[in-house]
């Protein structure tokens, strides 16, 4: 997008006009056809003030008295400035019409002995001054010696060929000098108050260096903009104004300014903060920075969460990436953590002995849609969209999913005969096994799963378990006579246990 996109200030246009007062020019046909442009204030703004200065500059350099500020006459430019800046961004304008009739004679006050308007586009006051001060016809109007009066008028069109350039409509006049419909030069202690804008830079005296556009209006919600070699001023009327600079300016920007889902800027930005770190307000949320982290945003109900936890302050410290999507809804990373966010089941923070497996696995598991719950012996689970995630001093943190861990519910999860999880899934034999304090758990696409414990696990470990020669196990353990002898077949082999005899057949 081009708002706020710096410009080089050099750049000219060399369509710049003065006519005296009698000439007839015929206005655009197409003009109606254009949106209309938001005008610039007149008077008092800092781009009109300095341009009226630098006039009057050039004319006590030559002798000539300065003009005296006419509102009215300002009010005429005003209004063909809006017509210019509504018409020059249909590219088929012409500029055979850039004038109206008689240039705007007959709409000044009347009274006046001489007349002149000139017109020109550019970036910055000086610029403007400097190519009128280059064409002779333009230079004549400016300075000559019988004008008494004059009044400025801009637009900055915000689309089409000119758009971001300053389109000034400069009007001059004479009336006698012991009367007329004049009114005082603006200066500091008697104009209107500056643009905010132009405020705010005052404020900031010189921190942003210096402007490279002029201040740009027509932004959403009646914002305005000026750039500066080290970053922006924003302003909206809900806002205020505020600094835009560095990396978090540019993450702003990458979502889309002032247009996109942080909304204008609402404080400047905040430094000193845990590590170096700074932030900055917006109206939809908020962007954190530090050394460590780079700057992310921060907005909705993950921030909301993350606010919970103290900010940076808190066990999650500053976010380490961008608000992403995962299985069931959202996440965003953080130094300590990551919070999950879903419709169904809120937002839950994964941290703590959870967190590296759940990184490493987060594309499968999805959204967290429980807590982290304590259970016995010192250990924890979480629930997720695609399965779980264990915890125990013993084993570690573990993943439980899909088959195998519906096997492992059977038997009663970490209270049953299998106790934790003390490995992931591990796959071989063209199917997969996971092993737990108690034995082991095997799952093989064609005959499903089934789990291997107590004293048959201790021969089928010493075996090589699922690696070994008997291979998975096909059967569950199954009585071969009274007083408790079992066995348990397997792709190689039958595993039995019991008073009548122990051992494996292969």
């Amino acid at each position: 997008m081009k708002l706020h996109s710096s410009r080089m200030s050099a750049l000219t246009l060399g369509v710049l006009l003065a006519l005296p007062c009698g000439v007839v020019a015929a206005t655009s046909s197409n003009a109606a056809q254009v949106p209309a442009i938001v005008p610039a204030v007149t008077i008092a703004d800092s781009f009109t003030k300095q341009t009226f200065d630098l006039i009057n500059a050039e004319r006590t350099k030559v002798g000539s008295k300065p003009f005296i500020w006419n509102q009215k006459i300002a009010d005429v430019s005003q209004d063909w400035a809006n017509h210019l800046g509504a018409a020059t961004m249909d590219p088929t304008f012409d500029f055979g019409t850039i004038h109206r009739t008689d240039a705007g004679g007959n709409e000044i006050p009347a009274g006046s002995t001489w007349y002149r308007e000139n017109i020109g586009f550019n970036f910055s006051p000086a610029q403007l001054v400097d190519w009128w001060m280059n064409s002779p016809g333009h230079k004549a109007a400016m300075l000559d010696p019988r004008g008494t009066d004059a009044g400025i008028g801009y637009v900055v069109p915000t689309s089409g060929p000119y758009a971001g350039w300053h389109l000034m409509v400069s009007n001059m006049a004479a009336y006698p000098t012991t009367s007329g419909p004049t009114a005082p030069a603006p200066s500091p202690s008697t104009a209107a108050p500056q643009s905010p804008l132009a405020l705010k830079a005052a404020a900031v005296n010189g921190a942003l260096g210096l402007s490279v556009s002029p201040e740009v209006y027509g932004l959403k919600d009646g914002g305005s903009y000026r750039n500066y070699q080290y970053g922006a001023l924003i302003y909206s009327p809900a806002t205020g104004a505020h600094i835009s600079v560095g990396s978090i300016r540019n993450l702003w920007a990458g979502y889309g300014f002032e247009n996109g889902i942080l909304g204008y800027p609402a404080t400047d930005e905040v430094a000193g903060l845990k590590g170096g770190g700074a932030y900055q307000n917006y109206q939809g949320g908020a962007i954190l920075w530090s050394p460590a982290s780079g700057a992310h945003i921060s907005t909705g109900s993950i921030r909301d969460t993350w606010a919970a936890t103290g900010f940076e302050n808190g066990m999650l410290g500053y976010p380490t990436s961008e608000i992403y999507p995962v299985e069931g809804g959202t996440a965003q990373t953080y130094q300590g953590g990551v919070i999950t966010h879903s419709a169904s089941a809120g937002n839950q923070i994964v941290s703590g002995e959870m967190l590296a497996r759940y990184q490493e696995n987060s594309g499968y598991l999805g959204v967290a849609v429980s807590a982290k719950t304590a259970i016995r012996d010192g250990g924890f689970y979480q629930n997720f969209q695609r399965g779980a995630l264990l915890y125990s001093p013993a084993t570690g943190t573990q993943l439980s999913i899909g088959g195998v861990r519906s096997i492992w519910a059977a038997t009663g999860f970490e209270n049953g005969v299998l106790g934790y999880p003390s490995s992931g899934e591990i796959p071989a034999n063209g199917g997969v096994y996971q092993t737990y304090q108690g034995g082991f758990i095997t799952w093989l696409p064609d005959s499903g799963g089934h789990f291997v414990f107590g004293g048959i696990g201790s021969l089928y470990r010493s075996a090589g378990g699922p690696t070994g020669r008997l291979g998975f196990p096909t059967s569950g353990e199954y009585p071969t006579g009274p007083g408790g002898n079992v066995a348990q077949n397997y792709q190689h082999g039958v595993i039995r246990w019991g008073p009548d005899g122990t051992g494996i057949t292969y």
